[in-house]
């Protein structure tokens, strides 16, 4: 199946009551480059790592801290090592908090 036809595919089980409608090259290579702009936005573990005390901080303090920075909370769902270092760094706060 080629990138035109998976589109196609997703466009018409979002829209299955409306006729099907046939997408032009163009759309194809906009939808394409919407996929590289996301794919530029992740975080590297490096990137993740110095933004996490300012992250656990926050989630600390209850101020929503995956709405205000979901790169943050998406890079923690998709990496077990920095999840593991974010859990670990979330309990220590909280310990201390308590103590």
């Amino acid at each position: 199946m080629n990138i035109k036809n998976f589109i196609q595919s997703i466009q018409n089980t979002f829209n299955p009551l409306k006729e099907e409608l046939e997408l032009k090259d163009e759309v194809v290579l906009k939808f394409l480059r919407v996929l590289e702009n996301a794919r530029e936005e992740e975080l590297s573990c490096g990137e993740m790592y110095a933004r996490l005390d300012q992250f656990v901080e926050s989630e600390v303090q209850a101020k929503d801290a995956d709405k205000i920075t979901p790169l943050i909370q998406e890079h923690l769902n998709m990496c077990p090592e920095c999840c593991e270092e974010y859990e670990a760094l979330l309990a220590i706060l909280k310990n201390t908090r308590e103590g």
